[in-house]
């Protein structure tokens, strides 16, 4: 076993090495497939537990949209906590934020998008498919 002197530092820009920096599509992620053991990865930029909650929201509202006031009181976030994670599912294409008014009678509601939408039913798909194989190997196990 190496060193830590001897390792190589790992590149934090790029989180436990599931998403790949240079991917193309501009989300910088890398599409989610099998592993080489076996086992179906999930979505690390939705699988995030806040970024989760957000789409879940979003996904099962009415109308796929919510007021950032809601999702931050409802999430029991802070504004700025919020804010960081609706940019980088913005910056994926996941969701649209669209602001009206100015200062403080201004209203910010946050959007699914097709994309998102279609990202959101594709994890889902994922998951299913990791709970079918666990329940596979424990059916097995019996």
């Amino acid at each position: 076993m190496k060193t830590t002197a001897e390792r190589k530092p790992r590149d934090k820009s790029v989180p436990f090495g599931l998403l790949k920096p240079d991917a193309p599509g501009g989300a910088n992620r890398a599409a989610p497939e099998e592993d080489p053991a076996g086992l179906v990865a999930v979505d690390p930029l939705i699988h995030e537990r806040t970024r989760l909650a957000i789409l879940t929201a979003l996904a099962t509202s009415g109308d796929r949209s919510a007021r950032f006031l809601d999702l931050r009181d409802s999430l029991h976030l802070t504004d700025g906590n919020l804010m960081t994670h609706l940019r980088t599912l913005e910056q994926a294409g996941l969701i649209q934020r669209n602001k009206t008014g100015a200062g403080r009678g201004s209203t910010t509601t946050v959007l699914l998008t097709p994309k998102g939408a279609r990202a959101f039913k594709a994890y889902l798909d994922q998951l299913e498919a990791l709970i079918e194989a666990a329940r596979s190997g424990q059916d097995a196990k019996a």
